[in-house]
């Protein structure tokens, strides 16, 4: 399915996934973030790929700078159904919104400003209320 993220969060996305599997987890992870959160502007595209480049690579939330500076770019967020096809829902979601809450501190805060961006993704989405996803993430995955 090609379309667009036309939700709150992701303003302008375009999404390019099939799997009813991801579209359906992709879904509920955008609605479960807390109206009110500043939405993500910056992200072209939202796809679902068959692998990575990188063996073990379940998501990758990539800046592509438009002239060398610092927000003058778009993001794309990549999954990569390689890994996620052995996760179960919550572990699945876990990296779903791991990879939203990438995107959104890559928007909102200068990489000076977040220099452990893997544990802040994290801990951002356990403010969103996805403390049991991330767990299970954690449980089935054996950290990159």
């Amino acid at each position: 399915m090609k379309g667009s993220t036309a939700d709150g969060f992701l303003v302008g996305a375009s999404l390019d996934a099939a799997d009813r599997r991801f579209l359906a987890l992709f879904g509920d992870a955008l609605a479960r973030i807390p109206p009110g959160t500043f939405p993500v502007t910056t992200v072209s595209s939202v796809r679902l790929q068959s692998r990575g480049a990188k063996e073990g690579l379940a998501g990758l939330t990539h800046w592509i700078y438009n002239d060398g500076s610092l927000h003058k770019g778009r993001q794309t967020i990549s999954f990569y159904s390689e890994l996620l096809d052995h996760l179960s829902d919550p572990g699945y979601l876990g990296v779903i919104v791991h990879e939203l809450a990438h995107a959104w501190l890559n928007e909102h805060l200068a990489p000076e400003e977040s220099p452990r961006r893997e544990s802040e993704a994290d801990e951002l989405a356990r403010t969103w209320g996805f403390e049991g996803e991330l767990q299970a993430l954690e449980s089935e995955t054996e950290p990159v």
